[in-house]
This record gives structure tokens, C-alpha cells and sequence, in this order.
């Protein structure tokens, strides 16, 4: 029987946000930057949890264990009346703990674009070009301080596999974005058609986009990539 895995990206959350100094963001032992949502990434999990509800039934909810991963993946829990389930191979890339001071850059650059007109648009959009940008040289060339895309893919991979040999039909998997995008490369490793849908989207998933993998193993194939849940533009 064919398997239904929805991926989403957390909703928006503090270290996703301009203004945010690096000391008021948390990184936890591992390393891992670990915040929770923004005002609007708690507006953006509700709206996920409503556009599921409208259109499936959800058999269990998962999510990576990092507060941004777990309070979007709560409203669908508390819909479908489904625990959390926690699968740590979801988190987002590790980052080694200098490497993330240059984010204190980006902030300063980011208050200050704030302040001309538009600015916000405009920081926007260079923040997911830029983003971008950084995927995909890290996953053709390696970036230093971050973990390879060899070993998230192989996480991606081992979830992929796990949520597929589950008994429930339809599952939800809250997970991040660098995630997100070696799980699409370790798609089309599997199938090269997923390419298609999958190649648009490497290296910027928008919070709360939905992707749906159906998976009747060993093949898997994506069914619809980065489907927005709101606008709250």
C-alpha cells in the first residue's frame, strides 16, 4: 500500500528574523540552533495545521525535536488528536557554533536594509537568494563548519525509509530547510524524474510549505514540492 508523507518546513522562527542578535538566538549542546516560533511562525502553524485538516486525514505526526520543528508540528498534533513523535535524524544541518557568529553579520546588514523604503521586501528576497545561494554550494563544494551534505542526505535517507515502513498511511514530518533540500538530492539519487518537481525548490523551502513524497518502497516520488499553506503577505 503507498505511503503518504507530507515534509514541512517550520514555520517562521526567531533566528529567521531581521533584528535578531546572535546572543538572543539559542544554539543547544549539540549545536544545533534550537528557537522557537515568531508571532508569525505561530499564525503560519496554524494556518498548516487548517490546510491539512481540508484536505487529509493525518495517522501520525512527527517532528525533529528542535522547539521551531515542534510547536508548528503541534497544532496538527492537537487537530488530528495525534502525539508527537520525535525523530532527531529531521533536525535541520549542524553547524559548528563559530561558524553561526556570521548570522551577526546578517542581522546588522538586515536592520539597516530595514530602514529604506520596501526594505523588508528587499531583505526578503536577498535572504532567499542568498540561501539559495549557500544550499547549493554546499551541497556541490562542502561549506567549512557545517556538516556534509554526504551525511544529511544519508539522514534524509534513513527517514525516508523509516516513515515508509510505519504502519500509519498519511504522516506529517516537520522538519527544516538544508533538511529539506538534501532529502530532494537523495530523491532524485532514487528517481531521476523526481528532478522535475524537486529541481525548482533546491536550497529554499518557504515556511510551511508542504512536500508530498509518495513512497511505495523501494520507489518513492514526489507528488507535489513546496506547496505554500498561507500568505500572510
Amino acid at each position: 500500500m503507498a505511503k503518504e508523507i507530507y515534509f514541512i518546513r517550520h514555520g517562521e522562527s526567531l533566528d529567521n528574523v531581521a533584528g535578531v542578535t546572535f546572543d538572543q538566538m539559542d544554539v543547544n549542546e549539540e549545536g544545533f540552533l534550537d528557537n522557537p516560533l515568531s508571532d508569525l511562525g505561530v499564525r503560519q502553524a496554524e494556518a498548516v495545521a487548517q490546510w491539512l485538516a481540508a484536505r487529509v486525514h493525518i495517522d501520525a505526526v512527527y517532528a525533529s525535536g528542535l522547539a521551531r520543528s515542534n510547536l508548528t508540528a503541534k497544532p496538527i498534533s492537537e487537530h488530528y488528536g495525534k502525539p508527537i513523535v520525535e525523530l532527531p535524524e529531521l533536525r535541520e544541518v549542524l553547524v559548528e557554533g563559530g561558524t553561526l557568529k556570521n548570522l551577526e553579520l546578517e542581522n546588522t546588514i538586515s536592520r539597516a536594509i530595514y530602514k529604506i523604503p520596501h526594505g523588508k521586501e528587499i531583505r526578503d528576497r536577498a535572504m532567499d537568494l542568498g540561501v539559495m545561494i549557500a544550499f547549493n554550494t554546499w551541497a556541490n563544494f562542502g561549506l567549512k563548519g557545517f556538516e556534509s551534505s554526504t551525511d544529511l542526505k544519508a539522514r534524509a535517507g534513513y527517514c525516508l525509509d523509516y516513515l515508509a515502513s510505519r504502519p500509519e498511511r498519511r504522516i506529517a514530518a516537520v522538519a527544516h530547510n538544508f533538511f529539506l533540500g538534501a532529502m530532494m538530492l537523495e530523491l532524485i539519487d532514487r528517481d531521476p524524474l523526481n528532478a522535475v518537481l524537486a529541481a525548482p525548490h533546491l536550497g529554499f523551502m518557504p515556511n510551511c510549505s508542504v512536500t508530498c513524497v509518495i513512497a511505495r518502497p523501494p520507489k518513492f516520488r514526489i507528488r507535489f514540492a513546496a506547496r505554500p499553506t498561507n500568505d500572510f503577505s
